[in-house]
């Protein structure tokens, strides 16, 4: 579709539908497993419960690592791919794609060789032992080599969406996320002719589930939209392919990973500062957090194919429209959702425990951080929109700011003062002091031109 033409909020709003869709998909997939794992056990194991979940705290950061890095080049792949389009070149943004998907599986598969290799010395690093840290290894030797298959869902889905589409690159994620949670008791309790695998289980139903949604992907994008092709490809274009590619891909997998690189710290030291139940309370937090972040991940992805595409036909005025809506629906957004999560956080926290402790270590973070999540919103969707525009230093800047210099320090100190509850105290604060900044500068001082395809 022609973004360059027609209502900026109405194409916004047009894709956001689908996208949220997709996003409450995948967030779901994560639920489920916190679901089924904070579940398990019973009078005769009444930790299994909370051990499981303290498992999927550590092992949580090192595949967030993982799928951050595939959402920078799945940020590369749409950034080169919309600014060919809006520029005319629809057999160069063809190309582009099918060098995306060669790209994502050598890169994916260089950075998974190296994150297993450094697994063990990690987890222990992070304070890990026992139960916890057997269970965070069960789960990451089968979720990391997922990553690889998940390159191929993620380029395919992002070349769709260069294009302006909504329904079909969101019907990929939906498609993987379904068969995910259907897959999920089967294999975490041991249901009929399946063995019992905890959560290795859930590891093993999401990288079934990706699988086939990778599949479903290619021949989406070869056959049903033939937006790629290999055709006329050389080493000299593929050279070139990559290199635009990677010239917003790289950057944005740096600045995607820095999220997760903050997570790690932070959960160290939570980890280190509290107990067994904090860190559990903590990985059970961050997860139902989701809920209120979902629609603005969503957004994100809407973003860019907009700025990207009006950036590289020179329509300035529409870029800096795109930022100036998306800011709004953030806000809106993320304020109806704090007042859902405030209301019904003790509620819902046991449903994924039954642990008492757990759930009252838990229970002042929906009271304190998503009533900044708005202002974490305007973080990574400014990155989004400067990641399509060819810019991706813009977005690594406040990523940075965020995660590192201002999310795992006040979560630390925080924890380190008035345990779980500072260091949800860190994560607000960290939220509303990088969002502001980044919206400030998107509105008032940055560029708003996009770099040639």
């Amino acid at each position: 579709m022609d973004l360059t033409q027609g209502s900026i909020q109405g194409h916004i709003l047009r894709m956001l539908g689908p996208f949220s869709l997709a996003v409450i998909a995948l967030i779901s997939t994560g639920l489920v497993d916190s679901f089924f794992l904070g579940n398990l056990g019973g009078e005769e194991n009444p930790k299994a419960g909370t051990i499981a979940l303290a498992a999927l705290g550590i092992a949580f950061p090192l595949t967030f690592i993982g799928n951050s890095a595939n959402i920078g080049l799945g940020a590369g792949t749409m950034s080169a791919i919309s600014r060919a389009l809006g520029e005319g070149e629809t057999d160069r943004a063809q190309r582009h794609g099918a060098a995306a998907i060669l790209f994502g599986l050598l890169v994916m598969s260089v950075l998974v060789t190296l994150m297993i290799l450094a697994v063990p010395s990690v987890t222990r690093l992070m304070g890990a032992s026992g139960d916890v840290r057997a269970g965070a290894l069960s789960y990451l030797a089968i979720s990391l080599p997922g990553l690889v298959i998940v390159s191929v869902a993620s380029m395919c889905n992002n070349t769709l969406r260069a294009h302006g589409e909504a329904l079909l690159p969101s019907s990929i994620m939906i498609l993987g996320a379904l068969l995910n949670m259907a897959i999920d008791p089967f294999l975490i309790f041991g249901i009929g002719p399946f063995p019992r695998m905890e959560v290795a289980g859930a590891a093993l139903a999401t990288v079934i589930g990706n699988g086939v949604a990778a599949l479903y992907g290619l021949y989406l994008v070869r056959f049903v939209r033939d937006a790629v092709h290999f055709r006329g490809i050389t080493i000299a274009t593929l050279r070139h392919a990559w290199a635009t590619i990677a010239a917003v891909g790289v950057p944005a997998m740096g600045t995607n990973i820095i999220v997760p690189v903050g997570t790690f710290f932070a959960t160290v030291a939570v980890t280190r500062l509290t107990s067994e139940v904090g860190l559990a309370a903590f990985s059970l937090a961050s997860r139902l957090e989701l809920l209120s972040v979902g629609l603005l991940y969503a957004l994100s992805a809407c973003i860019g194919s907009v700025t990207g595409q009006n950036g590289g036909a020179g329509r300035t005025d529409r870029v800096r429209e795109a930022f100036g809506v998306s800011y709004k629906i953030c806000l809106i957004w993320s304020t109806l959702m704090a007042v859902v999560l405030a209301l019904a956080a003790r509620p819902l926290l046991s449903l994924f425990s039954n642990d008492p402790a757990l759930i009252e270590m838990a229970v002042p973070y929906f009271y304190i951080v998503p009533v900044t999540v708005f202002a974490y919103g305007f973080v990574f969707v400014t990155a989004a929109g400067f990641n399509a525009l060819g810019r991706p230093k813009y977005g690594f800047v406040f990523t940075f700011l965020r995660s590192l210099i201002l999310y795992a320090p006040l979560v630390a100190i925080g924890a380190w003062t008035y345990g779980l509850f500072g260091a949800f105290v860190g994560i607000a604060v960290s939220n509303m002091l990088s969002g502001l900044a980044a919206r400030y500068w998107a509105l008032n001082r940055a560029p708003m031109t996009a770099r040639k395809s």
